[in-house]
């Protein structure tokens, strides 16, 4: 028969703590959450200048590719990828939702102006001094038949890299200050009663295509600025 069990016997013996794994397991799971962070919100970015060109396709297919290799990227920078399930899809989340974050974030302002270029303070040149045009809505008077020296400003949160104008269906000379923002040139206004198209295009990130009536009136004022 055989002998029973001491009563001093443990029947389960918890396994020891080891205090030094555990700091090193969260530690390397610290490091991976950072790395995800900095690597989904540059792709997040990057996805944002993507859909700015008309690209948001490749912004697609490169996330799809992050998570595919994104244990490969964690090992390369010789951090462990975190062994619990939980933890693994926390970290997956985590890539997926700060991408999409950040691609919002590039689309907006600060760091991104959807509108193009602004035309403001259509102006003629007059005895010296630059007066306002008289204006409704995209119509501009001059006073008819006269040759006019005019000017407007533009403005824009990126460099405007060119600036072209055609008045009447032909292309006329211009000068844009970069400095002051102001674009200037020279036309002749249109019979009393009948109206010209100026046709203001200027290159930047997003391109400005504005089409301005120009109308031979004697309806003209003067203000000066």
């Amino acid at each position: 028969m055989a002998n029973p069990k001491s009563k001093d016997e443990p029947i389960f013996e918890e396994p020891k703590f080891d205090k030094h794994a555990y700091l090193s397991y969260e530690r390397e799971r610290a490091k991976s959450i950072i790395l995800v962070f900095i690597t989904g919100a540059l792709v997040g970015l990057l996805s944002g200048e993507l859909e700015i060109y008309g690209y948001w396709y490749i912004a697609i297919i490169l996330i799809i590719a992050i998570i595919y290799f994104l244990k490969r990227l964690i090992t390369l920078f010789k951090i462990a990828l975190p062994k619990q399930t939980s933890h693994k899809i926390l970290i997956y989340a985590e890539l997926v939702i700060t991408w999409f974050v950040f691609w919002i974030i590039a689309l907006n302002p600060p760091l991104h102006v959807a509108s193009a270029p602004q035309v403001a303070d259509m102006e003629y040149l007059d005895s010296g001094h630059w007066a306002k045009l008289n204006e409704t809505k995209d119509t501009y008077y001059l006073a008819p038949g006269i040759p006019f020296h005019l000017r407007y400003h533009t403005d824009y949160k990126y460099s405007i890299k060119n600036v072209s104008l055609t008045y009447n269906n032909m292309a006329i000379n211009s000068t844009f200050d970069r400095s002051t923002g102001y674009v200037t040139f020279n036309i002749t206004s249109p019979s009393a009663g009948f109206t010209h198209a100026l046709v203001i295009k200027e290159t930047s990130r997003v391109n400005l295509n504005e089409k301005i009536i120009i109308e031979g009136s004697y309806a003209t004022n003067k203000v000066y600025s």
